[in-house]
Formats: structure tokens, C-alpha cells, sequence
């Protein structure tokens, strides 16, 4: 294997340039993710957020991750209780990703169902993917928090999911079938 030296100008932040925050969200905003919606509570306690830092942590212990932010209210909810949904948006969802992502779609009715035992849990109908999660552990990581759920139960559809890529959504083709 070989490896070279990256040149200087291509490095950043240059040794005499500040961090640049907008350039280095640009720069993670080049990884392409998921998008999820994470909720807490159901009925009239259901509150619930759009994120892409969703990922697995384990398989045994089947283990979950998100990261949120401390200035979003879903991290104070989180901090205070003991259970979680994770929602895996599809294609057809970025509606619902806007509207829990603050951008209200007046036309929008989000269906969310209830886990049966987990009074805390409600997730969103028609998602590719559905976990709820006990909180196991919180990681404090800069200015947001690692929270991480064992999955008590998941549930998943064959639909084409939902993409971020570089600040615009996308679909991706599912089993040779377009989006």
C-alpha cells in the first residue's frame, strides 16, 4: 500500500487560518446518511426530531446510537427519560423530515403507532425501519450527547430510504427498483 503526503493546500485549516465551522460541516456534510426521525414519548407526550447521526452500535448486545445536539429539546427529554424511537425515514418521508426538523408542513398529518409494553415509545408509520431503544448509556461528545439504546424491538419495510447528501435529500434505488 502506498500512501503520500497530503500538500499543505490541500489541508485545512491552514496553520495560520482560524477553524472554519461552516467549511468543516461542509466538509462532513460530503458523507452521505440516513435520515431518521427520534421521538420520545407517545400521545400527547410524543415529541419527536429530525437527525442524520444515527448509527449501529453493536449486534450483541443489539445496541443503537444517536447523537443530539444540547441545544435541542429532544436532548433535554432524553436526559430525563429512559426510552427512545428511532424512525429510518424512506424516500417518499422528506416531508415528515422537514416538518420535525422545524420547517411545519401545514398539510402534513404524521401517523405515529405505539409499541406494545413500551407506553414511552411511538414510531413513525410507513418508515423503512423502526427500532425503540431503552438508553443504556449518555456520552458527552463536544456539544452534543451520544445516546445509546439497547433495541428492545425493531421492524423494518423493503422501501427505498431517505439520503442527505451535501445539504439536499435523495433516494437511493431498493432491490433494483428506482425510489
Amino acid at each position: 500500500m502506498n500512501a503520500r503526503t497530503l500538500p499543505a493546500s490541500d489541508v485545512y485549516p491552514h496553520e495560520h487560518d482560524a477553524f472554519d465551522e461552516r467549511r468543516f460541516r461542509y466538509a462532513l456534510g460530503r458523507f452521505a446518511t440516513g435520515v431518521v426521525l427520534i421521538s420520545s414519548g407517545s400521545g400527547d407526550t410524543l415529541h419527536a426530531m429530525t437527525a442524520n447521526a444515527f448509527m449501529s452500535g453493536s449486534l450483541k448486545p443489539p445496541l443503537i446510537v444517536v447523537s443530539v445536539g444540547h441545544q435541542a429539546h429532544m436532548h433535554e427529554r432524553l436526559m430525563e427519560r429512559s426510552h427512545f424511537g428511532v424512525s429510518v425515514l424512506s424516500a417518499h418521508q422528506e416531508q415528515h423530515s422537514r416538518h420535525f426538523a422545524g420547517d411545519v408542513q401545514q398539510a402534513l398529518a404524521p401517523q405515529f403507532a405505539a409499541v406494545d409494553g413500551l407506553p414511552e415509545i411511538a414510531l413513525l408509520d410507513r418508515a423503512v425501519a423502526r427500532f425503540a431503544a431503552r438508553v443504556v448509556d449518555r456520552h458527552p461528545c463536544g456539544d452534543h450527547t451520544l445516546f445509546i439504546g439497547e433495541v428492545l424491538m425493531f421492524s423494518l419495510d423493503e422501501h427505498a430510504p431517505l439520503v442527505f447528501f451535501g445539504g439536499r435529500y435523495a433516494s437511493v434505488a431498493v432491490n433494483g427498483e428506482s425510489a
